[in-house]
């Protein structure tokens, strides 16, 4: 895959806590992502956040909330994610909690596979 110029990142926020089919969502998210042929996916795990519910989210003891923020990064062309979006949209729906999901467009500067993968089959 060839990614160059213009491309988009879509980035969607849950919490570490939120389930699909048994496992976290983010997974389901990512494992959707790559099915589909998303040229990559980054998961990120945030410390303290809030949102929709202003309910705040933090690894300290004695706050409100452990379930803290999770955020996953996936660029590809901006066709591909738009396409993609709606998938996510669905998966959300299907898990019943709260999110965001954003898209920026943004200039790839290089895409290349690394040299430990290249010579496998």
């Amino acid at each position: 895959m060839k990614i160059e110029g213009r491309a988009g990142m879509l980035k969607i926020y849950v919490g570490e806590s939120d389930k699909l089919h048994g496992r976290p969502l983010f997974e389901e998210i990512v494992f959707e992502a790559r099915k589909a042929g998303m040229a990559g996916a980054s998961v990120f795990k945030g410390i303290m956040s809030f949102g929709a519910s202003h309910s705040v989210h933090t690894m300290k003891i004695f706050a409100l909330s452990g379930d803290l923020p999770v955020s996953i990064e996936i660029v590809d062309t901006v066709e591909k994610l738009d396409e993609f979006a709606a998938r996510v949209n669905e998966l959300m729906d299907q898990s019943k909690k709260g999110g965001l999901i954003t898209f920026q467009e943004l200039d790839v500067i290089r895409y290349e596979i690394g040299e430990k993968y290249r010579n496998k089959s």
